[in-house]
């Protein structure tokens, strides 16, 4: 062994970072939820990529044809599934803008925090985590970082089965203990939100025959996903105390089969007279104030609306008691 002098161990060194690359993030919640697919993860990291940090926001605003080169797609139309997908998660928030040139065009808002009533897994942590657990309980494999130890012979195949049709049944009960304490109240408002998504599909199946919508798109789940975003949104309507005609007036004035909350409550405010505080001198001007509100368009003709005239839900007052 060769010696060294003990002064050449107290030798001082210094480290600095050379070439520096830009990078986007990702969370890890977005990347590990079961609802969306590898093509969303890369959409949501364009869009992360054209987020200004300077500017201190998160909104940005790529051209669906900019996004669609980025990532390999002949048409700018291959990357809509994707951004439903990102928005029926609460990834991200999309509202239309005009340019001041006059061009139309779309601003997303990049969340890099899951909403509030997210029950999924937050950190690759947790997903791990879930992950040893299920195999641990299935006696698989043994925790990282343990010596491998002899595993108990596996259990027969039926076993295996009869916890699994025992999942489905467990998960039926917790639902109908949650839907036994709630109030006939919040049962109603259950009722009438879930008749009022179902009003609103049927008007949209309408509204594409005549070429005003897009067809739905998506993967069954992904479909179902949209589906109970819808009903959220309808029930948080309804519980804000808007009448079921004016949702339904929103939901056709956005155009959307499943609307983000930010989108249904833009239109629900301009519908009902709301208007929005000024920005300062050189802010927007309103379409009309709380005093010209009278029911009707701002040019005085009444408003239109393909949706059928209801006074609630298709609620009826059998269905209420």
């Amino acid at each position: 062994m060769t010696a060294h002098d003990p002064a050449d161990l107290e030798e001082q060194v210094e480290a600095t970072l050379g070439r520096k690359a830009p990078y986007s993030r990702i969370p890890d919640w977005v990347t590990l939820h079961p609802d969306v697919e590898p093509q969303a993860v890369a959409v949501y990291c364009v869009l992360a990529a054209h987020v200004n940090i300077s500017r201190s926001d998160s909104l940005v605003w790529p051209s669906r044809l900019a996004m669609a080169e980025m990532l390999g797609y002949s048409r700018p139309q291959s990357v809509d599934k994707y951004i439903k997908q990102l928005e029926a998660i609460g990834a991200i928030d999309t509202e239309d803008f005009t340019r001041p040139n006059g061009a139309k065009g779309k601003r997303y808002t990049v969340h890099e925090t899951p909403p509030d009533d997210f029950d999924g897994v937050h950190t690759l942590a947790a997903w791990y985590k879930r992950r040893r657990d299920a195999l641990a309980a299935a006696g698989g494999a043994a925790k990282p970082g343990r010596p491998r130890k002899a595993q108990p012979a596996a259990p027969a195949p039926s076993e295996p089965r009869r916890a699994k049709k025992a999942a489905p049944a467990k998960k039926a009960a917790a639902r109908k203990k949650a839907a036994a304490e709630k109030s006939p109240e919040e049962l109603l408002l259950d009722q009438r939100a879930r008749k009022g998504a179902d009003l609103w599909w049927e008007t949209a199946k309408e509204l594409v025959e005549k070429k005003r919508m897009g067809p739905l798109m998506g993967s069954p789940r992904a479909r179902s996903g949209y589906y109970l975003n819808l009903v959220t949104r309808i029930k948080e309507a309804l519980d804000a105390g808007y009448d079921s005609k004016v949702i339904l007036q929103a939901l056709e004035s956005v155009g959307e089969w499943s609307p983000s909350k930010r989108e249904l409550d833009r239109q629900l405010r301009r519908l009902t007279g709301v208007v929005p505080p000024r920005s300062g001198r050189g802010g927007r001007t309103p379409m009309f104030t709380n005093d010209q509100w009278d029911g009707k368009t701002p040019d005085g003709a009444p408003a239109a609306s393909t949706a059928p005239d209801l006074d609630v839900f298709g609620v009826e007052s059998d269905d209420a008691a």
